[in-house]
């Protein structure tokens, strides 16, 4: 009883040894199918791929200038992670919920939280004129400014072409904040900084130094095209017909629009471009037969324009409404209304018994646009001829005419 007890008591334990080494064998294996199966896992991998697309694109976003320019990219990372949760939800475990979801919003607020603990440094993000177009202002962004903070002064240098044209140094501090983070603003005056216009080939580089921050700045072109390189005009004849025609014309030249271009020149037969911040008088005149004073037929009264908006004296509505807005934001034409309306020209003119000489003949139309010594070019001035025949038809047409020609 002894031994049969004693062995059956052996056999128990050899037993209950063999059911434990098969369970934790198999819960092994099913471990190590579960682990094999999860990596083999489109969700998984595509929820991976998410999350580093999310990080990546988090890391873009937090740059001060990108904050700035677009300020709805967080957008972008935040689908990404969303993106990501999704697929690592279901993959994994409903009780890893909330890991996913913190290690999602970690690698969110990762490269923002860099951004911030790092040391401080500056970025421009932006350049605009100021409402009078007298200035050039600079938005400069501050990161890393927890535990820092940038210097209270800031060396800047001006390049046009490559050469510099305006260095100093400037008080400086950020001293504003808006919804994005702390900025701020440096005005650079124009006048200093300008010589010539800026194009694609020829820029204006800002060089800045405050602190611990070395920056390069290329301005915006289109606020610093000031100098007038090309002129035209141009003279319409309205022409009339039955009752506005005497000595029984079929049509007649009853009056003349006329209009002006001042601008940068542009390639081929084009208009000049419009630059819609620069200073510039206009004066047009039309003349008879020779551009002598004694022989000026339309002398139109002196146009001042101003960072765009264009002025001169009506003489009581004789040359239009005296004032003229926007020149140059669509084009640089400048129109020289008359008194008289025409849907046909598309422009007020002056009536043909409102000119000093009249007769018919070769005219010459001369624009003049001038400019101050700061915005003009070498000669300060440039000048358009243009020249037009007004005949009077013979008997066959009975129809008179205003066309333009080479020369008088």
């Amino acid at each position: 009883m002894t031994d049969g007890g004693l062995l059956a008591k052996a056999i128990e334990q050899k037993t209950d040894e063999v059911v434990d080494a098969e369970i934790q064998s198999e819960t092994t294996n099913n471990s190590s199918m579960n682990f094999s199966s999860l990596l083999g896992s489109n969700n998984l991998k595509i929820g991976l791929l998410l999350s580093i697309l999310g990080l990546i694109s988090s890391f873009v976003t937090s740059i001060p200038k990108y904050q700035q320019d677009y300020s709805y990219a967080i957008v972008l990372p935040i689908l990404l992670l969303s993106g990501s949760f999704f697929f690592l939800w279901t993959t994994f475990d409903r009780k890893k919920t909330p890991a996913i979801a913190i290690f999602c919003i970690l690698l969110l607020a990762t490269p923002y939280a860099i951004t911030s603990l790092s040391s401080s440094s500056l970025t421009i993000v932006d350049d605009e004129l100021s409402d009078d177009a007298t200035q050039v202002i600079l938005k400069i962004r501050e990161s890393g400014s927890l535990f820092s903070s940038s210097g209270e002064s800031a060396d800047i240098v001006v390049r046009y072409d490559g050469e510099a044209t305006w260095s100093g140094s400037i008080d400086f501090s950020i001293d504003r904040e808006d919804g994005i983070g702390q900025y701020g603003l440096v005005y650079l005056n124009v006048v200093d900084i300008y010589a010539g216009n800026s194009d694609a080939n020829n820029q204006y580089v800002v060089e800045f130094k405050s602190g611990d921050s070395d920056l390069t700045y290329t301005l915006d072109s289109s606020s610093l095209q000031r100098t007038v390189t090309d002129v035209q005009g141009d003279v319409i004849g309205a022409i009339g017909t039955g009752n506005d025609c005497d000595s029984g014309k079929q049509s007649c030249i009853v009056g003349l629009a006329m209009r002006s271009w001042s601008g940068v020149e542009s390639t081929g037969n084009n208009r000049p471009s419009g630059i819609l911040h620069s200073n510039y008088n206009v004066v047009a005149t039309l003349y008879y037969e020779n551009t002598q004073s004694s022989s000026e037929s339309i002398s139109y009264p002196s146009i001042t324009v101003t960072n765009g908006d264009a002025n001169w004296d009506s003489m009581n509505g004789k040359y239009g409404s005296g004032a003229e807005a926007n020149v140059g934001d669509y084009g640089s034409e400048l129109a020289l209304p008359g008194s008289v309306d025409d849907s046909t020209v598309g422009m007020e003119y002056i009536p043909i018994e409102d000119m000093e000489i009249n007769d018919y003949g070769c005219y010459i139309f001369e624009v003049i646009t001038t400019q101050d010594e700061v915005w003009s070019s070498a000669s300060g001035s440039i000048t358009s001829l243009t020249y037009y025949q007004y005949d009077e038809g013979n008997d066959d047409s009975e129809e008179e005419s205003w066309k333009e020609v080479s020369s008088c």
